[in-house]
């Protein structure tokens, strides 16, 4: 007999009624009639992938009718294992694995399972039964002198709720992985209103703060959500002095020149009138065009020496 399961066939198995046979292959079990000339009787298709391996077992409770009945178990590689009713044509019970399964086994008295996985590891369940206990007669309970034991301490375990509450003072066993608490970090006055979305007031607290490094960050910030000329054109008098007076000191270092110079720019730009109008903002601008216009000088002077050394470096060059 030629049955044609339609794809490669990866486990058989005859059925305990002796007239059906179960083929494996691809992502279906499929069931024939052997007696009745190899005749699809149904397919079960509940796997996504390829199922690797076939066995029969009783599933279900001790006792019952349902003790008695015969299900097959199929293990797929897409990690399921599937307990199908042929009687009924569906599927009863499913269990998810971590790995793709390659074969299963169940002892005769359908007690243990056993799973093989494509990583090399097995899993094996056992049912539980319950064990019936030997009764005594009143007889043998009364003249028996049991000793008196003393009460075993509980050990707490991870899966106890109480495990989880206990106190500060308990020390760590062997085996606990130990998780240290991070560090607050305390965010300083300008980062706290950043957060807030309190620009002008972040900008007034860094200029306070005589930090460049500190001025320079926070400006960067507010150059990328586009709030620095905003924060520029609310500064009252006062705190458009602490921006001058930080301007004087720092535009014309090299590390900072790139963003003050063009802040400056656009602050003499926007404040024009306000600086017109005040005469302590006008001296902060004289300050301020003094130490450009040194700066300039030192350029200057710096560009007239590299003239004088660069022709005598290439002289030594060639010799």
């Amino acid at each position: 007999m030629e049955l044609n399961h339609g794809n490669p066939v990866e486990d058989v198995l005859f059925l305990p009624s002796g007239g059906l046979v179960a083929t494996a292959g691809g992502n279906s079990v499929k069931i024939w009639d052997v007696i009745a000339g190899g005749k699809l009787m149904f397919s079960m298709d509940s796997h996504n992938k390829t199922v690797t391996s076939i066995c029969m077992g009783r599933i279900g409770k001790d006792t019952g009718e349902e003790s008695q009945q015969l299900r097959i178990l199929s293990v797929g590689l897409d990690g399921y294992m599937k307990v199908f009713d042929y009687a009924a044509n569906r599927v009863t019970h499913s269990m998810r694995f971590p790995a793709p399964l390659l074969s299963i086994g169940y002892s005769p008295d359908c007690s243990t399972r056993v799973i093989g996985t494509s990583n090399g590891i097995l899993y094996a369940g056992k049912r539980k039964t319950k064990e019936k206990e030997n009764e005594e007669s009143e007889s043998d309970q009364f003249w028996r002198i049991a000793p008196v034991e003393q009460p075993e301490r509980k050990v707490l375990k991870p899966s106890y709720f109480r495990y989880f509450q206990r106190g500060q003072g308990e020390k760590p066993s062997r085996g606990d992985y130990l998780i240290m608490r991070p560090k607050r970090v305390k965010l300083a006055e300008h980062d706290k209103l950043l957060k807030k979305f309190r620009h002008r007031e972040a900008l007034v607290s860094v200029l306070g703060s005589k930090n460049p490094e500190n001025v320079l960050a926070v400006m960067e910030e507010l150059v990328a959500r586009k709030k620095l000329l905003k924060c520029v054109s609310n500064l009252d008098a006062e705190e458009l002095e602490l921006l001058f007076r930080f301007l004087h000191k720092y535009c014309t270092m090299p590390r900072y020149s790139s963003l003050l110079m063009g802040l400056t720019k656009r602050v003499l730009e926007v404040r024009a009138d306000d600086i017109r109008a005040s005469n302590s903002l006008r001296g902060h601008i004289s300050n301020l065009k003094r130490s450009v216009e040194e700066e300039i000088r030192v350029q200057q002077s710096l560009q007239e020496i590299q003239g004088i050394i660069s022709p005598l470096l290439k002289i030594a060059g060639r010799r």
